[in-house]
């Protein structure tokens, strides 16, 4: 049984080969390049097999990044994903960041609970919160400083932030509130490990925090009948 993860939610581009049996990461490609994730990331899963030495008849199980993160950069990750599953007629499991975030936590504040604050566009913070046992007691949220401190403060001075965007959720409230960690993202592994102890249900969703940056631009668009009527 080996799990193929795959991450370019953030601007990390990541894949790994991990055998849940022995806890192991086989081979991991992981480079933090901004942009250009769909292009490299084929790239990456194969350095990965020829790392392993293991054929992709060996996959088992497919771990995604299912977001928050960039409109384009989790669409990628979990179109391939999902486009691996169908291929090599896998499961395919999301993890969303703030999960695999909180499953670290754990590790380095073990029965600590946490709001997992990222950093998002134009000064926004994507959040959840997570009780003592890693179980989220939020839903993902997303807003400004003035729309997440009363969730913080209704959760208690008890949670910690970690995260990319704690520093700026413990400076905008003014307090002295425990910071566990800065990171921005989850090590790929983490997502591998995951996956491995959920259930295989229905393919994952990206989870969208808000819509794409790019849309149409409608008021060039023509009314359907004067279309028609320059075609006759």
């Amino acid at each position: 049984m080996t799990i193929l993860a795959l991450d370019t939610a953030g601007s990390v581009c990541a894949a790994a080969l991990y055998d849940p049996q022995t806890q192991q990461v086989l081979a991991e490609v992981s480079h933090d390049i901004g942009k250009g994730h769909a292009e490299l990331l084929l790239d990456y899963i194969a350095q990965c097999f020829e790392a392993a030495k293991i054929s992709r008849s060996d996959v088992t199980r497919i771990a995604v990044n299912i977001g928050p993160g960039s409109f384009t950069g989790v669409r990628v990750g979990v179109s391939a994903a999902r486009g691996f599953g169908l291929a090599l007629s896998c499961p395919v499991i999301g993890v969303s960041g703030f999960e695999a975030l909180s499953h670290e936590m754990q590790v380095l504040a073990p029965a600590q609970p946490v709001v997992i604050a990222l950093s998002a566009y134009r000064g926004d913070i994507y959040a959840q919160g997570f009780d003592a046992q890693g179980q989220a007691s939020t839903t993902p949220l997303a807003g400004n400083e003035a729309e997440l401190l009363p969730v913080l403060q209704q959760l208690g001075a008890d949670y910690a932030l970690a995260g990319s965007g704690a520093a700026q959720l413990q400076t905008a409230e003014g307090s002295e509130r425990r910071i566990i960690s800065a990171s921005a993202h989850a090590s790929i592994g983490t997502f591998a490990r995951l996956a491995a102890q959920r259930e295989a249900r229905n393919p994952p969703e990206p989870l969208y925090m808000r819509g794409p940056d790019v849309k149409p631009q409608t008021g060039f668009a023509l009314p359907r009948q004067q279309v028609e009527q320059e075609r006759g």
